[in-house]
């Protein structure tokens, strides 16, 4: 009985832990960043492009634009696009690793793991590894996002980066499988 009174305790105190909300925690860099992102798309100052630019659900000013406002259409479409790729990306690992093909990112200890449709946030896997990734960029190269075209980038770019520096298959990774013009 004591054994059982042990085990029911310790889970009750372990318990917490499992329902810890596992949202990216923002630095205050990032955070800064994405509130100076966010004045910028919202001048009168930008070009024809760059309007357009952030129309399209693939591109890093829809998502920081609209990644934290729920009650929107245009949040529904970002929640579908990033679902999708996430799944892709899952899906195309695990078939790399069953095929026995070097993939051009390895995560530890197998394929990528999969996420029901019914969670909380299906989509919290591909949204902090977005975060973690801008985390990333912003140590490595302080001035490249607030100026310039980066902050336009389209986000399969900044997905398959994030995938290959957070789960790398090389101690370096060879020139000819980097993406665009990520720091490494």
């Amino acid at each position: 009985m004591n054994k059982i009174l042990t085990v029911i305790l310790s889970l009750l105190f372990i318990a917490p832990t499992w329902a810890q909300d596992n949202t990216w925690r923002k630095s205050p860099e990032l955070d800064a960043l994405i509130v100076e992102l966010k004045q910028h798309y919202a001048s009168d100052d930008l070009f024809a492009i760059d309007k357009r630019s952030m129309t399209q659900v693939d591109n890093l000013s829809f998502f920081i634009q609209y990644i934290d406002k729920p009650d929107t259409p245009e949040y529904k479409l970002l929640k579908a696009y990033l679902w999708g790729v996430q799944q892709t990306h899952i899906d195309s690992n695990y078939q790399q690793i069953q095929t026995n093909v070097v993939p051009w990112f390895c995560p530890k200890g197998g394929p990528l793991p999969a996420f029901s449709r019914n969670a909380d946030n299906p989509t919290q896997f591909i949204e902090n590894l977005i975060w973690e990734t801008l985390e990333i960029d912003i140590q490595r190269r302080p001035n490249n996002l607030p100026k310039g075209k980066g902050m336009f980038k389209p986000m399969s770019g900044l997905i398959r980066y994030g995938l290959q520096i957070k789960y790398p298959c090389y101690d370096k990774v060879p020139q000819a499988h980097r993406v665009g013009s990520w720091a490494y």
